[in-house]
């Protein structure tokens, strides 16, 4: 919430432009969203990568161009290389606000809560593609929850809620990766 707070308050000051992947629009902070400063004159930007923050950095000089780095693993090499790129050009009104958070520990977070009620995790195939799933079978052990890693086509998370519900149907708590076999 604090992160929220803060990139609500720079988005709302005019000298800024603050630029953010779309779906972080509508997530409130502790009083609005990033739509609700949008709506009251801030200059709120959808960019589909930090790049495309950086290019408006270097188009619009006299204005700063903060970048919202929030994000999974994934998320955290191609902010960086825009930090690195911006240092590389001279750009100087470019700067990022980070915060990158881990899938492990979020996944710790909510199965340890007393109002959790998630019984299986789909992984994200292409967050284990860059971190590995070293840190899944622990999990999946400790709060015996299925955890199955996929892709994002809609055939993938088919075929990984249904082996998520059949380890559930037969009581069984661990990780899975589908196979290519339909």
């Amino acid at each position: 919430m604090e992160q929220i707070d803060k990139a609500l308050a720079i988005a709302a000051r005019p000298e800024v432009i603050f630029t953010s992947y779309g779906d972080m629009l509508r997530v409130p902070g502790s009083t609005v969203d990033l739509f609700n400063v949008r709506a009251k004159g801030g200059n709120v930007k959808v960019v589909y990568s930090p790049l495309e923050a950086l290019k408006l950095a270097q188009d619009n000089p006299e204005k700063e161009i903060v970048f919202f780095a929030i994000g999974f693993e994934t998320t955290a090499p191609p902010n960086a290389m825009a930090v690195l790129q911006a240092k590389k050009r001279g750009i100087k009104n470019f700067s990022v606000l980070v915060s990158h958070v881990c899938v492990p520990p979020a996944m710790e977070a909510i199965l340890g809560s007393k109002h959790n009620r998630v019984q299986a995790f789909l992984a994200a195939g292409h967050v284990c593609a860059v971190m590995g799933y070293h840190e899944y079978p622990v999990i999946a052990e400790k709060y015996k929850v299925p955890i199955v890693v996929t892709g994002f086509e809609p055939v993938d998370l088919l075929r990984g809620v249904l082996m998520a519900v059949k380890q559930l149907e037969a009581g069984k708590a661990k990780v899975e990766m589908p196979t290519n076999a339909p």
